[in-house]
């Protein structure tokens, strides 16, 4: 569930130029006995819980499942794609379901799966026109874990964490000096916050505001969405928060777990990190705060989708139909753990009543935005990482944050014109 993270390292702009749409349409079989599926490998009970799904299918249908493992999906598949060679079904990130749907590559899938199946907010990440071209497989949200630990020993009660970030703001600079008094200075930071596009999403679609124009133009330097993001910065300067680059870690998840952080906003697919290589970690897990008084959070989904020229159409929908399907789901989420699309798989997960903490992040999917805005986002992704950076640090002014965004949408819109 974490492919969102690469995407934002390979720009789609890169391989725009691609022909996707095989030439002529191949006629389906019918009688096909070999489906290919492409996706790509996760850890160790990722792959178990896969191999556990292919053998069950070949079993109950008689047939020969070829996988093929793509290490860097947004430039492979375009490859096979314009080859004619591409898996009769692969996995879609949520991010790139728009240029692939763009490009007129995938089936039709309404007629396959019932989207009503799946929770709403998933479901519309991978429709188009009304018609859906994915069918999500599993979903991850954004969640605040609290190191209790850490709380205790500065004197900080739980329930005081704030409900909003606006709150937040005025709480931070108190807690961050017990947090001083009891560690030191510079040593445990409150708070996470990623230098990253996904992660201020909810802050800057605030108010309906939409950091990508409708003709795909970056517009992070918006006024509006300006004095949205100006919440992020006066967090900055609370000197409560910093990146995970700041505290010398990779991601949040390793600072949260080494102690850098006493709270962590954070995916699910980090909860059995901290279970099984953090085992002394005492934790909660919250939800995310508010902004301007509306409950969001971030979701990253991944569907599967189906080769608009499969040669094994029946087989490639038997196929999206069984491990979207309750059964087939059921046995990847309660196998992986991770949190299920469909409410009524939800409502029965074993690995949920087995790990209570998680059902804040399956709750959080009714209010949870896709991370997915168009064919470019993930250049102006590139180009707000670029440049945000520069005022995520105490002492960052409103016209430092206006002139990073202003040359961060001169950089993305530069890119998106050729």
């Amino acid at each position: 569930m974490k492919l969102w993270k690469k995407l934002l390292i390979s720009g789609v702009v890169a391989f725009a130029a691609v022909a996707l749409v095989a030439c002529g349409n191949s006629k389906n079989s019918s009688s096909s006995k070999e489906l290919t599926i492409g996706y790509w490998k996760g850890s160790d009970t990722e792959n178990a819980a896969f191999d556990k799904l292919v053998k069950q299918f070949e079993k109950d249908n008689g047939v020969t499942v070829k996988t093929k493992v793509y290490t860097d999906i947004t430039t492979q598949l375009p490859t096979d794609l314009s080859a004619g060679t591409a898996p009769d079904a692969f996995y879609i990130d949520s991010s790139y379901f728009p240029y692939l749907q763009s490009q007129g590559v995938l089936n039709d899938l309404s007629g396959v799966v019932n989207k009503d199946d799946f929770y709403p907010t998933i479901a519309k990440a991978f429709e188009s026109d009304g018609k859906l071209y994915a069918a999500p497989k599993d979903v991850s949200t954004l969640a605040i874990y609290v190191n209790k630990d850490i709380f205790a020993k500065a004197g900080i009660d739980e329930s005081s964490i704030p409900k909003s970030y606006e709150d937040f703001i005025q709480w931070a600079p108190s807690a961050q000096a017990k947090i001083d008094a009891a560690y030191g200075p510079g040593k445990v930071y409150l708070m996470n916050v990623n230098a990253d596009l996904n992660r201020q999403w909810q802050f800057l679609s605030a108010g309906d505001q939409n950091p990508i124009t409708s003709d795909g133009k970056s517009d992070l330097s918006n006024p509006t969405i300006l004095k949205n993001m100006q919440t992020v910065v006066d967090m900055f300067n609370t000197g409560a928060v910093a990146t995970p680059q700041q505290v010398g870690a990779g991601d949040e998840g390793a600072a949260f777990g080494n102690g850098k952080y006493a709270m962590a906003l954070t995916g699910n697919w980090n909860y059995q990190v901290f279970k099984t290589q953090y085992k002394g970690l005492n934790f909660d897990v919250i939800p995310n705060m508010t902004y301007q008084g509306k409950e969001m959070t971030m979701q990253y989904t991944v569907g599967w989708g189906e080769y608009k020229d499969t040669k094994a159409k029946d087989l490639a929908d038997k196929w999206i139909q069984f491990v979207t399907g309750k059964d087939g789901m059921t046995t990847w989420t309660n196998g992986v753990g991770t949190l299920a699309t469909r409410p009524d798989v939800a409502n029965n997960s074993t690995f949920l009543k087995e790990n209570p903490m998680l059902q804040v992040h399956q709750d959080a999917i009714k209010n949870a935005v896709a991370w997915q805005d168009g064919v470019n986002v993930t250049t102006v992704a590139n180009s707000y990482g670029n440049y945000i950076t520069n005022v995520f640090k105490k002492g960052a002014t409103a016209d430092d944050l206006k002139s990073a965004m202003q040359k961060a949408d001169t950089e993305a819109n530069s890119k998106i014109s050729k």
